[in-house]
């Protein structure tokens, strides 16, 4: 018998291993040949389910992996990580990212959910109400795989809704929420995420008064700088934000007069 985790790190459990394989109390055995294949697929993650061990994994359009790390897992879409893992982790990354703008009681829209991890944690932090916006089904399928992504299903004060983030803003009205934390894909696969139509939108539902937490990444070129968090701070402000940059979260914090 030895201590392990079954749950990426969550809690620890304890197995038996034999040549045979390994033995799970109440859900099984995996066999030494599956314990191989996952010994060599490296940076995957794999799912124990009906008798058999199977990697979290989709392939669509685009290939979806989740992606062991240091604390919670990854999404990587076609080889594209969709989480900060340098010099930070998913989960804490997401707590630092909904401390800028979530307070106890406020109500918060969580635009491109992907995993759930801003929603859960700006929950914890005493949201009363969050809206997660997800456009790809796939993302919530691997979400729901992913025992890090537990509250965000389970979680009565997270409401999750598969949408795309630009046609839902659109159909909500007036100062419907207090926070937003936008935490967009690249440029290249949602332009309109960083738009001023879209920003211009995101002051409506807020209202006076109402705050943004904008991650941006750090794209930098030799020829253009950072122009491009530039030119996302001035449709902010053209928007009616008041803008500042938190560097350590690669991301912008605006706030509506």
């Amino acid at each position: 018998m030895f201590d392990c985790s079954l749950d990426l790190g969550l809690s620890r459990q304890q197995v038996q291993l034999t040549p045979q394989g390994l033995h799970l109390a109440g859900r099984g055995k995996g066999t030494a040949a599956e314990l191989r294949e996952v010994a060599a697929a490296g940076r995957t993650v794999f799912l124990f389910e009906v008798g058999r061990m199977a990697p979290v994994q989709i392939s669509g359009d685009y290939f979806y992996k989740l992606v062991p790390t240091d604390e919670a897992p990854t999404i990587e879409i076609s080889g594209i990580q969709m989480h900060r893992t340098t010099g930070t982790r998913p989960f804490q990354n997401a707590r630092a990212s909904a401390l800028t703008v979530v307070r106890k009681g406020v109500s918060v829209l969580d635009t491109c959910g992907g995993l759930g991890y801003t929603a859960i944690a700006a929950a914890r932090l005493g949201a009363a109400q969050v809206v997660s916006v997800e456009v790809d089904p796939n993302v919530l399928a691997i979400a729901r795989q992913n025992p890090w992504s537990a509250d965000y299903f389970t979680n009565p004060a997270i409401t999750v809704v598969e949408a795309d983030s630009a046609e839902f803003l659109a159909g909500q009205p007036d100062g419907r929420f207090d926070r937003v934390i936008h935490d967009p894909p690249r440029f290249s696969r949602g332009g309109e995420l960083y738009g001023g139509e879209f920003y211009r939108q995101l002051a409506r539902l807020l209202g006076r008064g109402g705050r943004l937490f904008h991650y941006t990444g750090k794209p930098y070129s030799r020829r253009h700088g950072d122009s491009f968090v530039r030119g996302v701070t001035e449709r902010l402000r053209a928007a009616g934000f008041s803008v500042r940059r938190a560097e350590h979260l690669q991301g912008l914090v605006a706030r509506l007069a």
